[in-house]
């Protein structure tokens, strides 16, 4: 009984840590392998920093989504925009932020 309650605190632990610093470990992380993947493809031409750059790019996008789901809003006008295009809208962040929910019984 001890081993899964160990794992599922660390599972917790895990998931409170990626909640609180995903979006920003994401965005330098995805950022980092992107620049460099396309350094690395200039200089060697190598297929393989072709894929890491994609993949940057992936994580970096990933990390800008993570921020508006936790604050409505993105970090980036790019971010938005490509996020906005590509998605579906029910995968959206941001939508339905803007308007008041107002019941019908609260009258001034």
């Amino acid at each position: 009984m001890t081993a899964a309650l160990s794992l599922v605190a660390t599972g917790v632990l895990v998931a409170l840590t990626l909640w609180s610093l995903g979006g920003a470990l994401l965005r330098a992380g995805g950022l980092l392998f992107a620049v460099g993947g396309l350094l690395f493809t200039a200089t060697s031409g190598s297929p393989t920093m072709v894929v890491a750059s994609i993949l940057g790019g992936l994580a970096w996008l990933t990390g800008h989504w993570l921020y508006a789901v936790r604050h409505h809003c993105f970090r980036s006008p790019l971010a938005r925009r490509i996020v906005l295009r590509a998605l579906p809208a029910k995968f959206d962040p941001t939508r339905g932020w803007g308007v008041p929910n107002v019941s019908q019984g609260s009258r001034r």
